[in-house]
Formats: C-alpha cells, structure tokens, sequence
C-alpha cells in the first residue's frame, strides 16, 4: 500500500510497538465491520493492511481463508508471532498493484484502505481480485468532531500546548481521517468501477483495561500513545510532558464510570461490489 505516510518504516513500526493500545482503539468499528460481512465459512479473503493480524486471525476463526497483506514488515512479523495456530497467509506486499494467483470473495479492511498514492487505479486493481459478484467491506473514521476519543484529550491539553498544536486532525489528507468525509471514497470506489453503500458506525472505546487497577492512569497513558496527541508530545520538556498528564488526569477522572473510561468511537461502515 504505497503512501505518504512512512507505513513500511518507522510508522509501522511504532505501530507493531503499541498492538494492544492501537486494538483497543481500532477494536469496536473492526468488530462491527466484521459482523457485516455475515457467515464466511469457506470464503476467501484479502486482509488489506491487516497490520498485527488481529482481524486477519478473527476472520479465519470464523471458517475463512485469509491472506493479510501489509507493506510493514514489523507489523507482520507480529501478525505471524501472534497467529499461533498458523490459521492465516500473510504477505509483504502492495495490494494497490498486486495481481493475486486466485480470486478473493470478500476484501475486508479495518483503517488499512485509505492510504493508496492511486486509490483509484488501487481500487480498480483491487477490483479485478474478486469473484465475479464479490464485495469489499471497509471500516473507516468519522470526522474527528463526532470521535470523543481524538477531540476531547486535545481539548483537554489545550491550555499547557496551545490552540495550534491541539486542532484536530483534518479530513481529506493522508492520515486517519482520510475518509472521514462521504465524498472522497464514494468518488474513489465510483471511479474504479465499485458500487456501494455507506452508513454510520456509532459506539464507544474504553480507554482503558476494564481490571485495571488505576483506570485514570492507564486512560492517561493510553491518550498519550495513540492518537492525534501522541504524535504530538515529541521533544517536550519534562514539565510540559507532565502538565500535559495532569490536564489529562483531571478529564479521564471527571469521565470514570464503574472503573471505565469510555469516550466515543464514529466511523463509515461501507459495503461495496464489484
């Protein structure tokens, strides 16, 4: 999956380093992607940018043939330590120009389809993988207005960083908002020849583990490595650093409910066919 973005170097990386914390994240719009494709015993397939092998492991448990296909070698080499039972095929390539040996009936994706340099040609290859009659079901983000989980603990360290440094990330460029707005995939799939359907995926992350035993911190911990701020906390001074987890703290405890932290998580669940 050529990109902008650094994927197949130190982005993946940082990524195969924070698994569990990028799961967390990822995990509930992934699931309900999932559900969508309805019974797959059987079926075949393509994971595209299926990272730690997470979704690519919970399709095959479910009766699939899966091929996972990442341009990070990192994350792959997690995703083949973590599939254990060696359900899954997992392949270092670019799914933007790849001719497969045999066709797929699904394509599936969580937040791994939206970073092609050609997402057009990407989507037209992409296309051509599938058995006559097969689907793509994609899962993607919102705008970051409608996801409590990158707004409010940028709101929250806006007094310690500044305005500047604590807007949300944009929709429309490379990034995890890529897609966030209607438009820009339904002109992408359109134009390489996909009909399709889109609707809201509504639902909340839990910020942090439900056992913990210090919730507030581990929520602060978790803002601090995923998502928009952790980007963002490079090169800060060791009081700035903990300015920022105190202005985190007083948010995540005003938010704690039964030992959770939950915010909100909204996303695009599209289904299209080739």
């Amino acid at each position: 999956m050529t990109t902008k973005l650094d994927w197949a170097g130190s982005l993946g990386k940082m990524w195969a380093d924070k698994v569990e914390a990028h799961d967390r994240l990822l995990g509930p719009l992934g699931d309900a992607g999932i559900a969508a494709l309805g019974d797959i015993s059987g079926k075949r397939i393509l994971d595209i940018g299926c990272g730690a092998g997470t979704t690519s492991i919970a399709l095959a448990k479910a009766g699939a043939t899966v091929i996972g296909v990442d341009i990070s070698e990192d994350l792959l080499a997690e995703a083949r330590a973590r599939d254990t039972d060696g359900l899954c095929t997992f392949l270092l390539c670019d799914a933007a120009t790849t001719n497969f040996d045999e066709p797929f009936d699904l394509i599936f994706s969580r937040f791994g389809m939206m970073f092609f340099d050609d997402p057009v040609a990407a989507w037209a290859n992409l296309r051509n993988q599938l058995v006559h009659g097969g689907k793509a079901v994609l899962v993607c983000w919102r705008a970051a207005a409608h996801n409590d989980w990158a707004v409010l603990p940028l709101q929250a360290v806006s007094s310690v960083l500044g305005d500047a440094q604590t807007k949300p990330s944009p929709s429309g460029v490379p990034g995890p908002f890529a897609w966030a707005e209607e438009h820009v995939f339904i002109d992408i799939l359109q134009q390489s020849g996909w009909s399709l359907e889109a609707s809201h995926i509504d639902g909340s992350l839990a910020m942090n583990d439900v056992a913990s035993s210090n919730p507030v911190e581990e929520a602060v911990q978790f803002a601090m490595k995923v998502g928009p701020l952790g980007s963002r906390l490079k090169n800060l001074e060791p009081d700035v650093q903990q300015a920022v987890c105190d202005a985190l703290a007083g948010e995540m405890q005003g938010r704690l409910r039964d030992g959770v932290i939950r915010f909100s998580t909204a996303g695009w669940l599209i289904t299209a066919l080739s």
